[in-house]
This record gives C-alpha cells, sequence and structure tokens, in this order.
C-alpha cells in the first residue's frame, strides 16, 4: 500500500485546528506522517495542542515553525519533510470524513501508471455528523451556495470562460486518452482548490508552490490553482476521487484588506496566465476579458454592499488591472521583479 503524509500550513487558527486536527489523525486509513506548519503568534500553543494528540496514535507528529508568514512557503516547508510517496494538504479549516484518506489514496493505487499528478478530494456542504468540539462558524459567502454556483459557473464558462479552467480543459483533452488506454475512469478536473490538495510527493516538490505569490500577505490567493495548472502543464493529469469527501468550515473574517484582497485577487491571476501559458497563446486575449468581468463584479458589489471595504476591494482590482500592459510586455524572466515592483507601489 502506498503512505501518504499529511502537511497543514496554519496560522492563528488555534479554534480551528481543535476541531480539524483529531480529524486527520482518526482516518480508516492512518497517514505515514503528519507535519504542522505554523506561523501562529501564539506557536507555543499550537505545537502544544498538536503535540497533545500523541497519546491515541503512532503517527509521528511534527510541529515547526514556519520560517515566513507565507502560504506556499509554509507548504514548501512541510514538504521538504516528506518522504512519502503521497503528500495531501488540507487547510487548517478542512473537516475531513472518517474514510475520506482510505478513498483518496484508492485512486492513487489504481493509477500504477502515474498518469495522476494530483487528485482531488471532493467538497461537500454539510460537515460530518460526527464532528466533535466547537468550531468557528463557517462563513458563508454568495459563491459557497451550490445553486447560486452553478448557475454562475454556467454563465461564466460561456460568456466570460476563465482562461485557468479553459487551459486545464485543453490539457485534460490532450492527456486523457494515455489514462483511458490504462483503464482508468476517475473524473478529470481542469484545476483543484487549496482545502482538498493532494499530490504524487515527486511531482509536487520538483514544481513547488510559488512563493511569490505569498510575499506580500501571506495568504496568496490562486496558488492552489496556479500549482494544477502547473501539474497539467508538466504532463500529469488531475483526477478527482468521489467517494473522498471534505467539508471546508470556512473560517470567519477577512484575511486582508479590502484594497489588498481586491489587487492580488486581480494581480496574481494576471502573474499567473503569463508565467503558465506560450506567450503566443489565445488564452492572454482571454485573461484581458475575464479580468475586466472580474473588477466590473467588483464595482457592482461596492454599489450592492455600500461599505469601505468593498470600496477598496473595488479599488485594488482596478489598480491591479492597470497594470496588465506591464504584465503583457514582460518577459518570463521578468515577471517576479515587475510583480514585486507593482506590488510596492500600490500596495506598499
Amino acid at each position: 500500500m502506498l503512505e501518504y503524509a499529511i502537511v497543514v500550513a496554519t496560522r492563528n487558527r488555534y479554534d480551528m485546528l481543535t476541531v480539524s486536527f483529531p480529524r486527520f489523525i482518526d482516518q480508516t486509513r492512518p497517514a505515514a506522517r503528519i507535519v504542522v506548519v505554523d506561523r501562529s503568534d501564539a506557536h507555543d500553543a499550537v505545537r502544544r495542542l498538536c503535540e497533545s494528540f500523541r497519546s491515541r496514535t503512532d503517527i509521528p507528529i511534527e510541529v515547526i515553525h514556519g520560517a515566513e508568514a507565507n502560504l506556499p512557503a509554509q507548504r514548501n516547508q512541510g514538504l521538504a519533510c516528506v518522504d512519502e510517496p503521497v503528500v495531501v494538504f488540507p487547510d487548517d479549516d478542512s473537516l475531513w470524513f472518517p474514510d475520506t484518506a482510505e478513498h483518496l489514496m484508492r485512486v492513487y493505487e489504481d493509477d500504477v501508471n502515474g498518469r495522476y499528478g494530483a487528485v482531488s478530494i471532493t467538497p461537500v456542504d454539510r460537515a460530518p455528523d460526527d464532528v466533535s468540539g466547537a468550531a468557528p462558524a463557517a462563513q458563508r459567502r454568495f459563491g459557497t451556495f451550490p445553486l447560486v454556483t452553478a448557475v454562475r459557473n454556467a454563465v461564466e464558462s460561456r460568456l466570460v470562460p476563465s482562461p485557468f479552467n479553459h487551459f486545464g480543459t485543453q490539457q485534460t483533452r490532450l492527456l486523457r486518452p494515455a489514462a483511458e488506454r490504462d483503464g482508468l475512469r476517475y473524473p478529470l478536473v481542469p484545476s483543484i482548490g487549496g482545502y482538498r490538495m493532494s499530490f504524487r510527493t515527486e511531482v509536487a516538490r520538483k514544481l513547488a508552490f510559488d512563493e511569490v505569490l505569498g510575499s506580500r500577505i501571506g495568504y496568496a490567493t490562486h496558488e492552489d490553482m496556479d500549482m494544477g495548472l502547473r501539474v497539467l502543464a508538466a504532463g500529469f493529469l488531475i483526477a478527482a476521487a468521489p467517494e473522498s469527501r471534505v467539508f471546508h468550515n470556512m473560517y470567519p473574517g477577512q484575511r486582508a484588506g479590502g484594497f489588498q484582497y481586491g489587487f492580488f485577487h486581480v494581480f496574481n491571476y494576471l502573474y499567473i496566465c503569463h508565467k503558465v501559458f506560450p506567450p503566443s497563446s489565445r488564452l492572454l486575449s482571454l485573461t484581458r476579458r475575464y479580468l475586466a468581468y472580474k473588477v466590473a463584479l467588483y464595482g457592482v458589489r461596492r454599489l450592492v454592499r455600500s461599505d469601505e471595504y468593498h470600496r477598496d476591494v473595488y479599488r485594488g482590482a482596478r489598480a491591479a488591472f492597470s497594470e496588465l500592459s506591464a504584465v503583457g510586455a514582460a518577459q518570463a524572466d521578468e515577471l517576479i521583479r515587475l510583480y514585486a515592483e507593482a506590488s510596492r507601489r500600490h500596495v506598499g
């Protein structure tokens, strides 16, 4: 049987870890290792919490202090501690079911030729019935309602298709035949969300999370999608494990100020597209239209919500969109420098 490791990057989420961490331990198919990379203000409290579970499991638990408050960097730091063939990166607010890992690993084991570089756990809209502990109430966002999400996705895919998904769909179409020849029939997806990520360790280590994306505000918008796109670009598929389930108990509260949130949602998307897509790709022209649409959405939300935070989100998104021509004209080896300069100019 293949072994797997769990890497949890966390910061100032002690109350959430009291609920999510035991669920990573109490799996019907236990992990070979759990690594917690913590950058909390009260790091010692997090260490004591995680280490308190050693008495109820044989799983080695390692708690290390994050070298910096940067989600991709924390994940890379944990990845460096992993020797197992598969590594899973649940968020600290991911609530696993007892058999989540068992069904996930079955997909990897069925894929004997290593066609899948990543496998996505399947999100559900209800927490496990046996959740114990007082988890913070999940934040409900407009896009988290299943019907709303389905309608919005259908409209967007027809009128303003996501360049990320378009690229993922193209790559999947090219790579799918090899998996079908192997007799694999698991669903294939064009991207992967952060709270449900898993990878073959050798693939994740070769690609690594892009630490540039978390260098300014820490939590790194779109770093999960970036990793998924690069898995596909490297010639590996992303499969979904339908019976492996997770509930995302989205932690309440904003992780950044409004201007920062709006700026990096748009700017990170722009940076990733120009980093991953070939220079002549028509997807780059789709990027302009798609991001213009996103900025317009923030403008509508600013009018509907009518508060300072959402006005700042819109201002930040517009500022990021103003950098589109500069990013488009940059060579690949100039993107990191341009990212830093634009971030300093607009965000400080």
